[in-house]
């Protein structure tokens, strides 16, 4: 493994925080999966993709393998969610579908910032 463990923690956190102020602000807007399931979901898809971009592009080098220990790390992260009954064990599997698209738009995005701004050196 090329990164370090502190640093997909860090990283993980990060896509964590922003998931989760994400949430809370749908909350603070009266948005929730009962009354309105897809922006809620929609909203925190965004949420996860900005922070697997944030993350992806502060990397070089190995930033698949880097996002994708940042999305097993953030997945276990919501077992807490489990732990304090906000989510049932089967909806935190399908939460594993989600976490993926996130970190596969996340960083093919990040790839295509880093690669625009390094062409943008380069002239």
């Amino acid at each position: 493994m090329t990164s370090t463990a502190k640093t997909v923690v860090r990283d993980a956190a990060i896509v964590y925080g922003l998931t989760f102020a994400a949430g809370l602000c749908m909350a603070a807007a009266g948005i929730t999966l009962e009354n309105n399931s897809s922006t809620a979901y929609l909203c925190n898809l965004l949420s996860g993709v900005l922070g697997f971009t944030l993350v992806g592009t502060r990397l070089s080098a190995n930033r698949a393998e880097h996002l994708a220990w940042v999305a097993a790390t953030l997945w276990t992260f919501n077992l807490t969610n489990i732990a304090l009954g906000l989510q049932t064990s089967s909806a935190w599997i399908h939460s594993g579908l989600t976490i993926l698209l996130m970190a596969s738009l996340g960083g093919s995005l990040a790839m295509i910032l880093t690669l625009t701004s390094a062409a943008d050196r380069r002239t």
